[in-house]
């Protein structure tokens, strides 16, 4: 997946498009949204918003609803580092050469490829350091 990943959850909304339905349902249950009545009236607010703001501003990305931010980073960062337990800590622990590069690389990979800009990719990285931290 490339660009913004709220922007690429939005778009996946819309009915005449193939769906990732996994990621969605991940970033709904995040969300709190366990039945499919509550995630079909989640999806169908989405899909008036996000129509509405489009028709205004093109380049709408849904980054001022911070409740799905928070979902939508949540499940990125976890299926990014799935099965890669020693990733948080060389991402927390940069002392060494190898831990820096490996920090430089994700930096890198979420400002180019995913669209993150550098002061939310280092907090993103924060974040999710500090929440398996937290565990």
């Amino acid at each position: 997946m490339s660009g913004n990943p709220i922007r690429f959850y939005c778009k996946m909304l819309p009915t005449d498009m193939l769906i990732d339905e996994r990621y969605i349902k991940n970033v709904e249950d995040r969300l709190g949204l366990k039945t499919e009545e509550q995630r079909s009236s989640f999806r169908n607010t989405i899909r008036k918003i996000y129509g509405q703001k489009l028709s205004l501003d093109p380049n709408y990305d849904f980054m001022d609803n911070l409740e799905l931010v928070k979902a939508i980073t949540d499940v990125r960062l976890k299926s990014d580092i799935a099965g890669a337990g020693s990733l948080v800590g060389a991402l927390a622990n940069r002392t060494n050469e190898e831990n820096q590069k490996l920090h430089d690389r994700m930096i890198n990979t979420m400002t180019d490829k995913l669209g993150y800009c550098n002061t939310c990719a280092q907090k993103t990285i924060e974040y999710f350091c500090s929440q398996e931290d937290d565990k």
